[in-house]
């Protein structure tokens, strides 16, 4: 038993050096149908079925990799322009917030001018007219605040004049906030309804001139994030024209598995040809590499030879010393069973003995009986 589990080891060795022989071979033979293919030594009718069908699936790869450079070209270029609109949406974020002072400013220098008499055109006096209204409540306010301190005086203050006191202090703080807003507001209708040149030669002039570039700027990124929305969509109507289905990691994916199958159908297209070359040709070349190819390929399948030879020969020993091991397995069963049947015939032997000595017996025993008495 210990010489046939050492064969079914070296049977086991040889079976796994053939596996390795056979796909260096396949290896070998696709390598072998590609330098045909290459060395234009295909061309005929033996061999037209096998180039085409090497033709066909080197086109498809071909589609699927480009189908993917555009598809990875379109999703850099995605990726870049949204990236292009997240900074234009933060640069229009930090110009909101550089708007609101150059407004303020413009709303104040625009109220200096006016307050000095100076007006520049009649919207100016529009543009203005909350601001104006504003400072009038405000003046009111310290007005009656003024009013109100005049009255008490060095009076003993009650508790009710204390009261209209805090209410005065507290229009008047009221009446000051919203003449605060104001600014803004007014250098915003001033910007919207009034021309800069009117402010040339002022010093409302430089905030005019900012407020301006900065419009122009928001002009310009909202004709570009139209533009990106123009990109964005037609790269959307590209990617349903690539192959796969869904985003692009997905049609990635599928493009990349799709490029594994075709490349494997290739090798084996490879392979087929370099078998047909090999077999409808007379086993020589003038191409260099296909030569060689060809010689290695005649090396392996020797190599494979001997070893299937040497297999053969195992196998022969080891299905010899399986029978061998069968045959004193029954050759054991049937010398348990002779002895068994010996056993069982001295035992039969013995009972047909006792047998017939009880037959004998019972037979004496018969004459000696007397009729059975009657019933009355």
């Amino acid at each position: 038993m210990s010489d046939r589990k050492a064969l079914i080891g070296r049977i086991t060795a040889r079976d796994e050096a053939i596996d390795t022989e056979r796909e260096q071979e396949g290896i070998v033979l696709a390598n072998l149908g590609q330098s045909v293919f290459d060395s234009r030594l295909a061309e005929g009718k033996p061999l037209e079925k096998n180039k085409n069908v090497v033709v066909g699936i080197t086109g498809e790869i071909r589609d699927l990799e480009d189908a993917l450079r555009r598809l990875l070209a379109d999703d850099e270029k995605r990726s870049a322009i949204q990236e292009e609109k997240k900074s234009l949406n933060v640069e229009l974020r930090n110009m909101k917030n550089k708007e609101e002072p150059l407004l303020e400013e413009l709303g104040r220098s625009a109220w200096e001018l006016w307050k000095s008499g100076r007006q520049i055109d009649e919207k100016m006096e529009e543009a203005l007219d909350n601001l104006v209204k504003a400072e009038l409540r405000l003046h009111a306010a310290e007005d009656a605040m003024l009013r109100n301190e005049n009255d008490t005086g060095s009076k003993v203050v009650s508790i009710l004049s204390r009261g209209k006191a805090l209410v005065l202090a507290g229009r008047r703080k009221t009446a000051s906030a919203v003449l605060d807003r104001h600014w803004g507001r007014a250098g915003r209708n001033l910007r919207e309804i009034m021309p800069p040149e009117a402010f040339a030669d002022t010093p409302a002039a430089v905030s005019f001139s900012t407020l301006k570039a900065l419009s122009k700027r928001r002009n310009d990124i909202a004709e570009r994030v139209k533009a990106i929305a123009d990109e964005t969509k037609a790269l959307d109507a590209m990617l349903e024209d690539l192959p796969g289905k869904g985003g692009v990691s997905k049609r990635v994916t599928w493009i990349e598995n799709a490029l594994d199958k075709k490349r494997a159908e290739l090798d084996d297209a490879f392979r087929d040809l370099g078998e047909s070359w090999i077999g409808n040709t007379n086993g020589k070349s003038v191409d260099a590499p296909v030569e060689k190819l060809k010689n290695e390929w005649t090396a392996i399948n020797k190599r494979i030879g001997v070893l299937e030879d040497e297999q053969k020969i195992l196998s022969a020993h080891s299905d010899y010393l399986e029978s061998e091991s069968l045959r004193d397995q029954k050759a054991s069963q049937i010398s348990r069973l002779e002895e068994e049947i010996k056993s069982r015939q001295a035992a039969l032997k013995n009972l047909k003995k006792e047998l017939a000595a009880i037959e004998k017996n019972l037979a004496a025993q018969k004459e000696s009986l007397l009729p059975l008495p009657v019933e009355d």
